[in-house]
């Protein structure tokens, strides 16, 4: 299912969520695991997996995981046009800006849409480029969470 995964400690980053609240990965890893994914309004496979995380989200919003929508600027897209697009899908889970890109250069990130599968280590267990199904999201988080003893 992953397209790749590493064990490696997912890079720290602080962003302003839409929302306007702070969301610091190594303060979320502490408690939840994370899924981060790397979007943009105008990527058409960025817009057909969108459902698919708002429904994985709605499956497991009450488990111990913070689902992240980073959208990182590309083209004429604007963080507007990240608003209308959260908007217009009706999704639920946190939505912020890359701002300059900076992020998505610490995650040496070459191909939209990306999503890391980050455990309550801080470590990245899984990668996946393309589009994801509800179930795959879902099936991911869950391992996430079982294999990680507090």
């Amino acid at each position: 299912m992953a397209c790749g995964s590493s064990g490696q400690s997912a890079r720290d980053f602080e962003v302003t969520k839409f929302d306007g609240a702070t969301f610091r990965l190594s303060q979320e890893t502490v408690d939840h695991a994370v899924v981060l994914n790397f979007w943009y309004p105008s990527c058409p496979p960025c817009r057909e997996e969108m459902p698919a995380f708002e429904a994985a989200w709605q499956e497991l919003k009450d488990s111990p995981v913070r689902f992240l929508g980073l959208y990182v600027p590309q083209g004429f897209d604007s963080e507007q046009d990240a608003r209308d697009f959260v908007d217009e899908f009706g999704l639920t889970f946190s939505f912020a800006t890359d701002r300059l890109a900076r992020i998505a250069e610490a995650y040496e990130l070459e191909y939209f849409p990306k999503t890391y599968f980050i455990d309550r280590n801080g470590h990245i267990v899984a990668t996946h480029i393309s589009v994801l199904e509800p179930e795959e999201i879902i099936e991911q988080v869950r391992a996430l969470i079982g294999d990680v003893t507090s």
